[in-house]
């Protein structure tokens, strides 16, 4: 889904590289940027 600059992102849970659940509604009224990158472990 492809938001428009300024825009408020919908809210949504990840998992985080140690397990944990991370949702974005406990980030509001904060600037926020996700990275994704592979494990050093994993096959890219």
């Amino acid at each position: 889904m492809a938001l428009k600059t300024g825009r408020k992102a919908p809210d949504f849970t990840l998992t985080s590289h140690e397990g944990e659940k991370i949702s974005l509604r406990g980030y509001r009224g904060r600037n926020v940027v996700l990275a994704t990158f592979p494990l050093a472990w994993t096959p890219v």
